[in-house]
């Protein structure tokens, strides 16, 4: 059980050798925790992959000492990304939330728990009960849907949750406004809680340049995508493909819908 090992790193690999040497020796070990005082904006693309290096040695994994420093949706989808990672592995059989309410934590300006200083749910921890309640997946598959051709993620601009914000490609963050989840029913969300919102082909369109924005998700047929074995995303209403306008590479280049051509713009892969 240590700290500053959440993810894949000199000191998590220094761990990972020492655990496989005495797996090798037959010196009993049944347990490794990992501490995961994170923030708002901590980097969890190796999180799942680290703990899950550890379960292939033949050991259970838990999280040990949770807890988020921020507020709002960007504190609630690192407790939603920490808590579908433990759940998608077999060996993850515990998280312990370091601390009940922000009123009493080691960490009094960051505000890092489930329940804020009056006792009160936060974003958080929906985010957390909603993992719970699908079975880890956020009822589909989820992560950050990178644009292969600019090898960049889709990304709501400065974090907004406004609706009708259109997406445009960022460098990747593995911030809360580039997580996106596949739901159950061909959504793609971003956010959790009253934050949530949808992919959307702006106004219904189903003509080439229609905006892809989010939007406050409602179930229609402009709200569901279809995410292919070729790479494309396509529209469930129109078939259209979610493209990266004039084959741009750059920061902040803007998403559309674009009749489906095989170009690298038009390639996505959730990871």
């Amino acid at each position: 059980n240590d700290y500053n090992t959440d993810g894949i790193n000199a000191k998590s690999t220094g761990i990972y050798n020492m655990v496989a040497d005495f797996k090798n020796r037959g010196v009993p070990i049944d347990c490794v925790g990992f501490q995961s005082h994170l923030s708002w904006n901590s980097n969890l693309s190796s999180y799942q992959a680290n703990l899950q290096r550890f379960a292939d040695l033949g050991v259970d994994v838990q999280i040990t000492e949770l807890d988020v420093g921020g507020s709002g949706s960007g504190q609630a989808n690192v407790y939603r990304q920490v808590t579908q990672a433990c759940m998608a592995i077999a060996r993850c059989n515990g998280i312990t939330v370091w601390g009940v309410t922000d009123r009493y934590t080691w960490r009094p300006n960051d505000t890092p728990l489930l329940f804020d200083s009056n006792y009160q749910k936060k974003q958080a921890y929906q985010a957390v009960l909603d993992v719970l309640n699908t079975g880890g997946g956020g009822g589909g598959d989820g992560g950050a849907l990178r644009a292969v051709g600019a090898n960049k993620c889709l990304d709501v601009p400065n974090q907004s949750t406004a609706t009708g914000t259109r997406l445009q490609i960022w460098d990747c963050s593995g911030g809360a406004n580039q997580q996106w989840t596949h739901t159950s029913s061909g959504e793609l969300t971003v956010y959790s809680g009253d934050s949530r919102r949808c992919l959307d082909a702006s106004g219904n369109g189903a003509a080439n340049g229609t905006a892809a924005i989010i939007w406050t998700c409602h179930g229609g047929t402009n709200q569901k995508w279809n995410l292919n074995a070729n790479g494309t995303i396509t529209s469930a209403q129109s078939g259209l493909c979610l493209d990266v306008s004039d084959n741009a590479t750059a920061n902040g280049a803007l998403t559309q819908l674009w009749a489906c051509s095989g170009g690298a713009n038009q390639q996505w892969a959730l990871q």
